[in-house]
This record gives C-alpha cells, sequence and structure tokens, in this order.
C-alpha cells in the first residue's frame, strides 16, 4: 500500500477537527469521494476525483490548489488509542467486537460533518423484522438499496451486527454480503465491448465508431474473470493478435501493456456510464464493469455516435 498523506492535506485537517481530543490514533474503514458541495454534496465519478493534483512522497499538494472536494464516508473502525487489534503480538479486541459495538466507538470518538465528514448511511434490521415473509423489512430494504443506486453508489453491503459479526480484513466471510445494482437483474446494464488491449490484470475494451472507423476506449475491466478464462485469453491473444504499436484507429489516452487486433466480442455489465477525461468513447466511461459472458463470433460490438451521451452523467 502506497504513502498518499500528501495528496489529501485537507482529510487531514478536517480529521484534526473531527476527532475526539482523547482520540490519538485510531484506523479506519472508509472510503474518500469526490463531493460537488454547491450542487448539495453531490458525489462525484471516480474519474472526477482522480483529476485530482497528486503531489508526491516529496512535498504536498497546497490546499489553495486544490479543485475536487472530498468527503470521507465511514463504515467501520478497527483500532483506536490504546484498543490495539493489527498485530499479532496483541490482543484483537475492536477486529473481535461485534459491529454494533464498533460502530458505538465510531459515534463516541468522531463527530460527523456533512459534506466532509459522515458515517456511512445505515438502515438497521434487527433480529425479530429479519424474516423473507415480512414485507415491512423487505420494503425497506428495497427502497434503501434503491435510494443508494440513484444517489451514485454501487449498491449497499448487508452485515450482521451481532452474530459472527467481528472484522474480517481482506477476507471473503459468509456474514458480509455486497448487492450491487448490477447483480440485480433489470438495475443494472450491459454493452457488446471488443478487447483491444491489457495489462497483466485489466482488460482494455472498446465500443466501435462506424462514422469514424475507430474503436474507442470505454472502461477497463478486471472482475468476472476464471482462472480458466485468463488462461484461455492468454493463449487467443498472442503471436499475431499482438500488435506492435497502438492502430491508429484505435483511440484512448490509457497505455495498456499490450494491444490486441480487434475480434472478440464480450458482454460487459456495469453500474453506470460517466462522462470521462480518459476514455475516447461518446458512450462515456462505464462504472464498476465485469464481464458476464463470451458472445458468439457474429454478435454485433455496442457501436457509439457523437450524440449518445449529453453532457451530464446518467
Amino acid at each position: 500500500m502506497k504513502e498518499s498523506t500528501s495528496r489529501f492535506p485537507d482529510l487531514v485537517n478536517m480529521i484534526k477537527e473531527l476527532c475526539k481530543p482523547e482520540v490519538s490514533s485510531f484506523i479506519l474503514d472508509v472510503e474518500v469521494v469526490g463531493i460537488d458541495r454547491k450542487k448539495g454534496n453531490k458525489l462525484m465519478s471516480f474519474q472526477e476525483l482522480s483529476s485530482r493534483e497528486r503531489g508526491n512522497k516529496h512535498s504536498s499538494i497546497s490546499i489553495e490548489n486544490i479543485k475536487v472536494d472530498i468527503c470521507e464516508f465511514v463504515f467501520d473502525i478497527m483500532f483506536h488509542g490504546g484498543e490495539r487489534a493489527l498485530t499479532v503480538f496483541c490482543s484483537c479486541r475492536l477486529l473481535d467486537c461485534p459491529l454494533r459495538q464498533r460502530r458505538k466507538y465510531i459515534h463516541d470518538l468522531f463527530q460527523e460533518k456533512p459534506g466532509y465528514f459522515e458515517l456511512a448511511q445505515q438502515l438497521t434490521v434487527e433480529a425479530n423484522e429479519a424474516s423473507p415473509d415480512n414485507s415491512s423489512t423487505l420494503a425497506r430494504m428495497n427502497t434503501f438499496f434503491k435510494n443508494a443506486c440513484q444517489s451514485s453508489c454501487e449498491g449497499i453491503m448487508l452485515k450482521t451486527l451481532d452474530v459472527d459479526a467481528g472484522y474480517s480484513a481482506s477476507k471473503r466471510c459468509d456474514s458480509w454480503l455486497k448487492v450491487k445494482r448490477d447483480y440485480v437483474e433489470g438495475l443494472g446494464d450491459s454493452l457488446g465491448l471488443v478487447p483491444i488491449g491489457a495489462w497483466y490484470s485489466p482488460f482494455l475494451m472498446a465500443c466501435y465508431n462506424p462514422e469514424t472507423e475507430e474503436f474507442q476506449s470505454v472502461c477497463r475491466v478486471m472482475s468476472g474473470f476464471s482462472d480458466e478464462f485468463y488462461k484461455e485469453m492468454k493463449e487467443f491473444y498472442s503471436g499475431e493478435r499482438i500488435l506492435p504499436k497502438k492502430p491508429v484507429y484505435y483511440k484512448t489516452d490509457e497505455q495498456p501493456e499490450l494491444w490486441f487486433t480487434a475480434e472478440q466480442i464480450w458482454e460487459i455489465r456495469g453500474a453506470d456510464l460517466t462522462l470521462s477525461p480518459v476514455h475516447q468513447s461518446p458512450c462515456g466511461h462505464w462504472a464498476c464493469p465485469s464481464i458476464a459472458r463470451h458472445l458468439s463470433e457474429d454478435a454485433q460490438p455496442c457501436k457509439s455516435s457523437p450524440k449518445r451521451l449529453p453532457g451530464e452523467s446518467w
């Protein structure tokens, strides 16, 4: 993990202001999101956040030069003060604490400030309400999920509060369940895109613009692949299918390790389309993309048109 404190002097000042005086050290599970405070704290896309000045390890960026504001959304806490939780030499009291108790720690130790430092919105379903036959609970959960999607979130996380409710860092477990909009039939969307390049993990995907006869990049995709699929694609994209340089009819600002001949079409599912400063397609940028399936050779790729995406994200 890279040291990136110098990139976020505004975040550092924010934390100093909003944590209680008795808090000397802590580790939080958070997400830093670009936010437009002039538009009612509207969440911004990852592409807009990534346009912030980066600085480097030798010099911090100046707060006066920051053009993209950020908000820190807090999900969980793993460590604070003397309650050490992350080394093998001491007790793991916070990691082993149930989520209900960890949430209380967050409320007790930090002060919220809308648009700057907020606890992630939560819906609590108690044990006596948690039944698939409880129509009221189902309606509340559906509304919560839809509101999350409408506010530009990827989806929601379901976590147990009391039973098996410890924090398992970097581990998959049955007590946490992620539900994204593209997991739900009818809420996500899909495009037929052509792989035109790759790094050692993600593939660079493009759509075809028949007006300019160009393949224009849409997104990187690195989710939904099996080990067997990676092996098949490594064998397929070899030899003459590896290009010595980017063709003039590939339009992208990305610089993958390898360029491919445009041959296959994959169905890519994602959560949302936004304008992108990097990808050239008028379709925009595909948020949270993952591969759904490998389409047949006679399938048609997504065709972009300059009129496809207006000035606002959708």
